[in-house]
């Protein structure tokens, strides 16, 4: 499964950010606002990553989702800015949820 994902970066990252007509620093925003998107995306296809990026801090998905929206608006001007974009919006929303439900909805009576 990892290498699935990992393939997929490759493809995602040589087809729609290196071959796009646009400057290199809207290219390098790209590939580091899809960088963040496989950091939050973590818990999917890297349990181990997962456990040591949480064993950092709980709170360092949100800066990685934050920061995937920042480099995203910085990015390449097309369908690949609002596609980042709205990734690295899924993804922090999911970390979102997994976060309330772990400490808030696990708590005993």
């Amino acid at each position: 499964m990892t290498w699935l994902f990992l393939l997929v970066f490759l493809i995602v990252s040589y087809y729609f950010i290196m071959k796009a007509k646009s400057k290199n620093i809207e290219k390098s925003f790209s590939l580091l606002s899809l960088l963040m998107f496989m950091l939050m995306a973590t818990p999917i296809w890297n349990e181990r990553l997962f456990d040591y990026i949480i064993d950092i801090s709980l709170f360092l998905p949100f800066v990685f989702g934050m920061l995937g929206i920042i480099f995203g608006w910085f990015g390449i001007k097309d369908g690949t800015r609002a596609g980042f974009i709205l990734i690295n919006i899924l993804a922090l929303l999911f970390y979102l949820i997994v976060f309330l439900m772990g400490t808030i909805g696990f708590q005993e009576p």
